[in-house]
């Protein structure tokens, strides 16, 4: 998937656009109004790898595997974490 090996160089980006299963380090997480620390209960925190493993379609929420546990996030609040996509275990470049 060379465009998501693209977007890998171009440095974070907001979580509802990165792909789906791909492996992806939390690069900030811009939350206010106590969100910084309901995202720090949830184990997303800056340097820790999620994975996307479901995409909905139409706006839906997005679901993430972090530390073996799947936590489904509404749009609005997974586009407060920005993430880097990493490189693909598969040997993709």
């Amino acid at each position: 998937m060379k465009v998501w090996s693209e977007l890998s160089k171009m440095g974070s980006i907001e979580l509802t656009r990165a792909p789906c299963n791909q492996p992806l380090e939390v690069r900030a997480v811009n939350g206010d109004y106590g969100w910084d620390k309901k995202f720090e209960s949830m184990g997303i925190r800056k340097g820790k790898h999620i994975r996307i493993i479901a995409c909905q379609p139409f706006g839906g929420p997005v679901v993430v595997e972090i530390n073996g546990s799947k936590i489904s996030l509404g749009r609005g609040i997974a586009s407060k974490i920005e993430v880097e996509v990493l490189a693909s275990s598969s040997g993709e470049s």
